[in-house]
This record gives structure tokens, sequence and C-alpha cells, in this order.
């Protein structure tokens, strides 16, 4: 018991003489920054096209691919026979026309889009297209491929 009464003794004397004889710290002086203006980061003096433009030119991530040539447009598809009607004795070609809808046309008639029809009968139709090439086709009677 001793021994805890001696230690005690030691820690109070050594405390009280911290407390009078210890030199305190300085106050701590807060540091002063430097007045700034506020800026939100978007806008300001930076002419954005200069900066996009110096983007572009040096393509940091790799240049972008050039956008795609529009291509022209597709040629109308010609004039199809897609039916045979009979009016008394004479046979009437009928012509599905891009843009038109369906034409009735007889042997000897011009196509809307160049061309004219030699023969019409029965289920066959036979015609000369814009490009002057003769073309055939037999309606109901041959498989078109799907068309």
């Amino acid at each position: 018991m001793r021994t805890l009464v001696v230690i005690l003794l030691a820690l109070v004397v050594g405390g009280l003489s911290n407390y009078w004889l210890g030199a305190a710290p300085a106050a701590v002086q807060p540091l002063r920054l430097p007045a700034q203006a506020w800026s939100d980061g978007w806008s300001g003096d930076t002419d954005l096209l200069a900066v996009s433009a110096l983007w572009q030119e040096r393509a940091p991530w790799g240049a972008l691919p050039p956008p795609p040539a529009e291509a022209a447009p597709p040629p109308p598809p010609p004039p199809v026979p897609v039916g045979v009607s009979k009016d008394g004795r004479n046979y009437t070609a009928i012509f599905q026309v891009n843009g038109t809808g369906v034409v009735r046309l007889r042997a000897g008639a011009r196509l809307p889009e160049g061309g004219h029809v030699l023969q019409v009968n029965g289920r066959r139709v036979v015609w000369l297209d814009a490009d002057g090439k003769r073309q055939q086709r037999e309606i109901f009677n041959e498989f078109q491929g799907g068309q």
C-alpha cells in the first residue's frame, strides 16, 4: 500500500508542476487566404468553340470516324404486271406502277415510266421495259420466288 501512495503522490506532484511551470502553446492564428471571385466553372472568358476545335484537332481518345456519306436513293421499281382482265374479246394487263398505283393497259399501250406493252393474252403479259429489254410474266402460273 505504501508503494501505491508513493506512485499517486508522484503523479499529483508531476501534474501540479506541469500546470504551474509548463509553457502553454501559442494561440493559433487563422490562415488568411487571398480574395478570389467565385466562378461556376462553365462561364468565363473561354471561347468554347475554339476549345472544341482544339479538342477535335488533338483527338485525345482517337478521332471520330467521319460521318457516312448519304447514299443516293434507290431508283424506283419498274412497273410490274399484277393481273390480266378481259373485256369482251380484249385482254387488259394490270400493272402496279410506283407512285401512281394500278394502271390498266392494252397491247400497244405505253407504260408511264417508258416502255410499252407488246402482248396481253390469257395469263401472259409481254412488254418492253424503259431500257428496251423484253420482259414476260405468266400471271398465276409461275412461282415468283416469294414475290
